[in-house]
């Protein structure tokens, strides 16, 4: 069975340069030894994270976000089983805090700053497929447009 789980957290207050690119590369190296896959984005303070994969390696993962101190608060959006993946392609995709981003971050939220935190499960849902439609638009895991 497959779910996907998406949930929103703080960037913790001691969150360096390279803690990005750690982030990613780990989860991209460990995601593909359990089968997990999906799309990471950091904007404003927050990350906001999408998972898909079997219910137990999901779920296992996303322990691993939760014991990890660059991530504090960290809220369930949404949490339901699917019948495909909609990020196929992607151990962790990863959604650019560039301009034009950031205007289909905020089209989303209710303030002048991108809050994952406050998004219903509807928006969570359909924020992360208009990313994902788009990065695969433009042929890329990393939406740099």
């Amino acid at each position: 069975m497959l779910i996907r789980l998406i949930y929103a957290s703080k960037v913790a207050s001691h969150f360096g340069p390279m803690d990005m690119h750690d982030i990613l590369a780990k989860s991209r190296r460990n995601n593909i030894s359990v089968g997990v896959g999906g799309l990471l984005v950091m904007s404003d303070g927050h990350f906001f994270q999408a998972l898909e994969g079997g219910r137990a390696a999901v779920h296992q993962t996303y322990g691993r976000i939760l014991r990890d101190p660059r991530h504090a608060d960290s809220v369930i959006l949404s949490c339901q089983e699917i019948g495909k993946r909609s990020f196929t392609d992607w151990s962790m995709g990863y959604a650019l805090s560039n301009e034009k981003n950031r205007k289909l971050f905020l089209s989303y939220s209710a303030e002048s700053r991108f809050l994952p935190l406050h998004l219903s499960a509807p928006m969570a849902e359909a924020l992360l497929q208009e990313i994902g439609d788009h990065a695969r638009q433009i042929g890329g895991a990393e939406l740099a447009v």
